[in-house]
């Protein structure tokens, strides 16, 4: 799955806000004209990337984004490395990337895995160990499907262009293809572009609160 886009990068300052999105594209005079592509990469793309070009730039990227306001996350890239390979092995797990067309760096991604009410493996991930409590199961039928996303991010000078946007579309539409009745994001009260994201693409904040970090809050989407 690809699709290309073309948008224009003003030279101006960017918001500093983590997973921002461009709610209105500017094509004003001095802006420059530039392409990008989103794509979906498989744990085999990973594996056979023997130059380990994808994973070092997603590994600096998520370094990037998470270490800015409201998140102040001190990731090193050989955990960010490790913490790929685990959630890429989650169940039914799925990574866009978003990609400069010319120079072929990654600008964005999402990535996220299907989460269950019950289960025995401790591979797969439910509601309650993402929550850490019980809360989010009143939301989800037993025969229900859920994905849940953990992360989606862009760097700084490709944000307001609407790659977030795009990226979040082509996940709903995988996910839709695959037979999913919801996804399920988390984000923090402060940010303020993704939960306006959330709001343009149909999302219901849920009266849920993460139990560890109680100023996010869980946000729900019907496919």
């Amino acid at each position: 799955f690809s699709s290309r886009r073309r948008h224009t990068r003003c030279l101006s300052d960017w918001s500093s806000d983590v997973c921002s999105s461009d709610l209105v594209s500017n094509f004003s005079e001095g802006c420059m004209v530039e392409e990008y592509q989103v794509k979906k990469i498989t744990l085999e793309d990973l594996r056979s990337d023997q130059a380990g070009f994808l994973v070092s730039q997603l590994s600096e990227l998520i370094c990037e984004v998470f270490s800015e306001p409201p998140w102040h996350e001190s990731y090193s890239p050989s955990r960010i490395i490790f913490g790929l390979g685990v959630e890429m092995m989650r169940k039914n797990a799925i990574l866009f990337i978003a990609q400069n067309s010319q120079s072929n760096k990654i600008i964005g991604y999402i990535l996220g895995q299907e989460l269950l009410k019950v289960s025995d493996d401790a591979r797969n991930q439910t509601l309650s160990k993402i929550s850490t409590g019980r809360a989010l199961d009143a939301y989800i039928k037993d025969h229900e499907r859920v994905f849940y996303v953990g992360g989606l991010g862009v760097i700084k000078e490709y944000r307001r262009m609407g790659v977030a946007e795009k990226l979040s579309d082509s996940l709903v539409m995988e996910l839709r293809n695959q037979g999913f009745n919801y996804r399920l994001g988390r984000t923090d009260l402060a940010a303020e572009n993704m939960r306006k994201l959330y709001l343009k693409q149909g999302f219901e904040e849920l009266p849920v609160r993460d139990g560890v970090h109680s100023n996010r809050s869980y946000w729900l989407l019907a496919l």
